[in-house]
């Protein structure tokens, strides 16, 4: 009996552990360094990425993706445009089927995002938060930094 308790204790600890390896990451919002912004609503982000807005405030902004199978990406689309990857693309493709948008520019992942909305006056981007330098600007979104 005993050596099935403890094969059982072993058992969900072992489950946790990868459980919690395998959680989504936290992810951050940036800008250019010299955006006059500072916060923003995760509703205005879903607007900008989603193409129902091209401003936030009164600032002019351009959204860069990260490639669809991209962890950031897939934590992004779910903790601040409440869907999956596969609905945000399947979105954009019957808008540029009825000429009604282009999706965001697509990079491959943090680093080139980051240099991308380093040198883009009016980028708006999203990275892993462990890939945060101070090239960029993080923007604090609903009242948190990091997602």
């Amino acid at each position: 009996m005993k050596i099935q308790r403890l094969f059982a204790i072993a058992m969900i600890l072992f489950v946790t552990v990868i459980a919690g390896a395998t959680q989504a990451g936290n992810i951050v919002v940036i800008v250019n360094p010299s955006s006059g912004l500072t916060e923003a609503t995760a509703s205005d982000i879903s607007s900008v990425f989603m193409g129902k807005s091209s401003t936030i405030g009164s600032e002019r902004v351009a959204p860069i993706d990260q490639s669809a199978d991209a962890q950031p990406r897939i934590d992004f689309s779910d903790k601040i445009l409440g869907r999956t990857v596969k609905k945000v693309t399947d979105y954009w493709a019957k808008r540029v089927f009825s000429g009604k948008g282009e999706p965001p520019t697509e990079l491959a992942n943090d680093a080139k995002v980051i240099a991308h909305v380093a040198e883009t006056p009016g980028a708006i981007g999203y990275v892993s938060a462990g890939s945060l330098t101070d090239a960029v600007k993080a923007l604090t979104v609903d009242g948190k930094k990091e997602w």
